[in-house]
């Protein structure tokens, strides 16, 4: 229904629990104003660099970088950067409040990756697919609303009512998205009815994709049934919500939106993120992608 790598030592039973009092005060200042997912995230990492060293950040040295770096060879390359990025961050932010000493990650080189973004666009017959096997009304409405905006699963999970504005052609929805950043992603007409249809409260602050009992979508539960549908559909097992924003950016190129447009629906803060997915033709209009 819808609603709601190996370390040094045994894990403690939080994250916090990872860290000395002093990198407790450390991490909770680099984590502020962050959205409560990247801080979730964020923290798991320190956390997880933190429980392999056994040591607090005033004593880390590049060598425990590198130690740990070495250590998850197991990883993919995109976690094994995520997780070293997280950490470089955090003991530069130390560095530059004087919480350390010395920034022990400035001198390590992270490697660039191989860019396999292409790996995770599926086609239009794949996409359509996906939403054509979820026969549940509600769970469709949380595909076709990802597929439809290119927006994050937890900026989906998190959209109510008050957002979303009435136009003669579809609508608009404001977003606060990553960084603290607001935007405004349109919203097509046939997207629109759609979501209409499974509006079950009237309130300004309802879900606009509601769990089974009427109450917001947990991202767990609407990251499970991103899963199940992409299962069905015979996608790779790593398919995930993310590979809904690709296809959506990918596809409205293809179809000739303006990449400036794309990059605004998206949030992204810099072009050259968007126009990784392909080269738009600046003269053409946008796509109702679920007409």
């Amino acid at each position: 229904m819808v609603s709601g790598d190996q370390s040094r030592s045994t894990a403690p039973a939080t994250p916090e629990e990872a860290f000395c009092p002093a990198d407790i005060m450390l991490v909770r200042t680099w984590l502020h104003n962050r959205s409560l997912h990247t801080a979730r995230a964020y923290r798991a990492d320190v956390a997880e660099f933190a429980r392999f060293t056994g040591k607090p950040m005033a004593e880390v040295q590049l060598a425990d970088l590198q130690e740990w770096h070495d250590s998850m060879s197991s990883a993919s390359d995109a976690t094994r950067r995520r997780r070293m990025s997280a950490v470089k961050s955090v003991l530069t932010h130390g560095a530059k409040l004087g919480f350390l000493q010395h920034d022990a990650g400035a001198a390590f080189r992270l490697e660039r990756g191989r860019d396999s973004l292409n790996e995770r666009i599926l086609s239009r017959p794949q996409t359509l697919a996906m939403l054509a096997a979820e026969k549940d009304p509600r769970r469709h409405a949380l595909l076709a609303l990802l597929y439809g905006t290119g927006l994050r699963l937890s900026e989906a999970c998190g959209l109510r009512w008050r957002d979303m504005t009435r136009r003669q052609s579809g609508g608009i929805a404001t977003i606060f998205g990553k960084g603290g950043k607001t935007r405004h992603v349109q919203v097509s007409a046939s997207l629109w009815k759609e979501i209409m249809a499974v509006k079950v409260d009237g309130g300004p602050d309802a879900p606009v994709i509601p769990g089974h009992d009427g109450g917001p979508l947990h991202v767990r539960a609407a990251h499970r049934v991103v899963k199940r549908a992409a299962k069905r559909a015979g996608l790779p097992d790593d398919a995930s919500a993310h590979w809904l924003r690709h296809a959506f950016a990918s596809h409205q190129l293809d179809a000739g939106q303006p990449v400036h447009w794309v990059q605004a629906q998206l949030g992204h803060s810099s072009l050259a993120t968007t126009t990784r997915y392909s080269h738009a033709n600046p003269d053409a209009v946008g796509a109702d992608l679920l007409a």
